[in-house]
């Protein structure tokens, strides 16, 4: 009996740890496939799995306070350009805001 408990336990320990690793691998993707992927997993999963240790390690760059941004490109507020992070705001600190202000 104490063995059969024994296998279950490692079993459903298994289980975690595939679940976790696949988890972390959808997380690493780029947001695009990312939210399809999510889209098909059930709420509970994201209780019962490490979500947030998870994504902060999966997502969370390797930039550190003080380290230049990289360089990136977005269209101006009227469409009429496009501007870049490095040609225009290298001499000068940046603050990057995302969010709704809504």
């Amino acid at each position: 009996m104490k063995r059969r408990i024994l296998i279950g336990l490692g079993a459903a320990a298994g289980v975690y740890v595939i679940l976790s690793a696949a988890l972390f691998c959808a997380m690493s993707q780029p947001p695009e496939q990312f939210g399809a992927i999510a889209a098909h997993i059930p709420m509970p999963a994201f209780m019962i799995l490490p979500f947030k240790p998870l994504w902060m390690s999966a997502r969370g760059g390797s930039l550190s306070v003080g380290s230049h941004a990289p360089d990136f490109e977005l269209p101006a507020v009227d469409h009429s350009a496009k501007v870049r992070l490095a040609s225009v705001y290298r001499e000068r600190p940046v603050v990057l805001v995302f969010g709704s202000y809504t």
